[in-house]
């Protein structure tokens, strides 16, 4: 099976699987906490387009994959009772690849982004993710008189474009997939989709040719 396949299908599917949960949260009303898996959706497609895309890129994400095993089974194993503790972190040790390892997800957004559309979702999706103003500020609420008052239903803002952005995350996924399987129907399928909702599908046309995997295919202009 081809490596990119097996590499990437799993951080594809989870995109689909994310898209899911997210529609499920929306529909019950929890649409600012769904906004977690969205930026978590975004992460993952713009990996996968990375990884695929860019010159190298699969490598540098192979060698990452070994390295988070290590470094996971370090911080499992470390104040373990189990007298065979070392041994296994020994075991995932000997697997790392050498080799420079993925960038931040911040810097893959930047060096594939256009207009920072990237880079702006990312930022506003994570103020629900972590500890930010925004939690506070969801809870509480005001009148004219300037009364304070709490608000268990935090108003959800922006919902049209966290679903674009969803939907650009979907987008992506399934073009990786259906550019590793070398499915032509599939890949001008998600084309006309793309044109039709002004949505990319690839991201690798703002690269420099040089750092692009697939050099002689078509660098389709950014639709963002």
């Amino acid at each position: 099976m081809d490596d990119d396949f097996l590499l990437l299908f799993g951080v594809a599917h989870r995109v689909r699987r994310l898209a899911q949960s997210y529609l499920r949260l929306r529909k019950a009303g929890f649409n600012n906490e769904g906004q977690i898996l969205v930026r978590s959706a975004l992460e993952h497609a713009v990996t996968a387009q990375w990884a695929h895309l860019v010159e190298g890129g699969l490598h540098r994400f192979r060698v990452s994959r070994t390295w988070d095993q290590f470094t996971l089974a370090q911080v499992l194993y470390e104040e373990s009772s189990d007298p065979d503790a070392a041994d296994h972190v020994a075991e995932y040790k000997a697997h790392v690849l050498q080799g420079a390892k993925l960038p931040k997800v911040t810097e893959m957004f930047k060096s594939l982004d256009n207009n920072a559309f990237l880079r702006t979702t990312y930022k506003v999706m994570s103020q629900v993710t972590h500890v930010t103003h925004q939690a506070a500020l969801d809870a509480i609420d005001s009148n004219d008189d300037g009364e304070m008052f709490l608000k268990l239903k935090p108003e959800s803002d922006g919902d049209h474009e966290v679903l674009y952005a969803l939907a650009s995350c979907c987008m992506l996924s399934a073009w990786v997939i259906a550019h590793i399987e070398g499915s032509t129907d599939e890949m001008s399928r998600l084309q006309q989709f793309s044109t039709k909702l002004s949505m990319p599908f690839r991201l690798d046309a703002v690269l420099p040719l040089e750092q692009r995997r697939f050099k002689d295919e078509i660098a389709y202009e950014p639709l963002l």
